[in-house]
This record gives structure tokens, C-alpha cells and sequence, in this order.
């Protein structure tokens, strides 16, 4: 059910998660109440990777979604009996931190048409490849929690990259890259993968 919480702050990892359809977004409401949003779940991702014994997030539908749960005990288990699976677990966590990792230098060192231009590139590679469409299926100021900016901000980046010609703005929730190698210089890639 669109905006349910899937899981709390601070609540036991019991089990992890992979998006089958629609969209997570896992986040923490700092104490001056400011939203920090650490990672849009897309289909085919897993998610629920925040923290050791107790999850350092809240993770929340912003679409109807579809999940497929892992207990955590059994994966744990199948890890001890199966070296291959253990080594394939341990890349797919050294990928996850690379991207935190990545993360981190575009919030930052890039600037705000930077840090909106790659947002968008990623979403393109992750939700729609090959496709000048791409699906937002989150808010501006889910966008803008993100991306560690103002919502108005964000809109008036889009605007700018709509008036240029990079991007056509169908509605709120679609817009199409138009010149994506112009976009790709502007987000200014060469230290931040994609």
C-alpha cells in the first residue's frame, strides 16, 4: 500500500527485501525533523541492508508494491554451507558500499545540476536502459531529500534542463532525455559511476 511502512528505525533485521513492482524509499527523519533519504528501491533491487542487528532506516512504499522477503537467518545459513553464495553475497555488499561510497562525493562536491542530472542518468540505467523515457515514481521533495537539496530547487534545475533541451517534462511522474550525452556532461561523471 503506497506510503506503508515496511520497516522502522531501530527495529530487528529479521529479513531483507527485493522489489518485484513499484518503488521503496528508505529513510531517516533527523532530529530537527529534516527527511534524509538514503535509497529509492526500484523492481529487480533489494533493499534492508541498513545496519547489523537493527535497521538504521525506516523503509517506506511510495507506489503499491510488490515484495519477495528473505529471512535473514536462513540466508546466513545458506551462506555457511555454500562458499560460492558467500562470495557472491560478499560482492554484492562491497558493490553496495562502493555505491554509498559514490554517493557520498556527489552529495558532496557536485553541484545542484550536477547532482539532478545524475540522479536522473542513474534512474535511467536502473529503471528504464535503453529507454528516453524514465519513471519518477517519487515526489520533488523525495527527489530533493535525496539529493540533499530544496524541492524548489530540484524543479528549477528540471526546468533549466527542459529549456536547454536535454529533457521533455511529460507530467510529474514521466520525462524523456532527449540529449543524453549533453546530460552526461553535465553531470559531470568522471569521478561518480552512473
Amino acid at each position: 500500500m503506497r506510503g506503508a511502512e515496511i520497516y522502522a528505525e531501530g527495529s530487528k533485521i529479521r529479513q531483507f527485501y527485493k522489489v518485484v513492482s513499484g518503488a521503496v524509499r528508505v529513510c531517516r527523519v533527523l532530529p530537527d525533523a529534516r527527511r534524509f533519504i538514503a535509497q529509492f528501491a526500484l523492481p529487480g533491487e533489494v533493499f534492508g541492508l541498513d545496519g547489523v542487528d537493527e535497521h538504521r532506516f525506516s523503509a517506506e512504499a511510495i507506489t503499491e508494491v510488490v515484495l519477495i522477503t528473505f529471512a535473514r537467518k536462513d540466508i546466513d545459513a545458506y551462506m555457511d554451507e555454500e562458499p560460492l553464495a558467500a562470495q557472491s553475497w560478499q560482492a554484492f555488499t562491497l558493490e553496495k558500499l562502493a555505491a554509498a561510497q559514490d554517493r557520498s562525493i556527489l552529495l558532496g562536491c557536485r553541484s545542484a545540476t550536477e547532482r539532478v542530472a545524475h540522479f536522473l542518468l542513474d534512474l535511467a540505467a536502473r529503471s528504464c536502459p535503453g529507454r528516453p523515457s524514465v519513471d519518477l515514481p517519487m515526489s520533488r521533495y523525495d527527489i530533493a531529500d535525496y539529493l540533499g537539496l530544496t524541492a524548489e530547487t530540484v524543479s528549477r534545475v528540471l526546468t533549466a534542463l527542459r529549456k536547454s533541451g536535454m529533457i521533455a517534462i511529460e507530467d510529474n511522474h514521466t520525462l524523456h532525455i532527449l540529449e543524453r550525452e549533453r546530460l552526461t556532461e553535465v553531470a559531470d561523471l568522471s569521478g561518480v559511476p552512473a
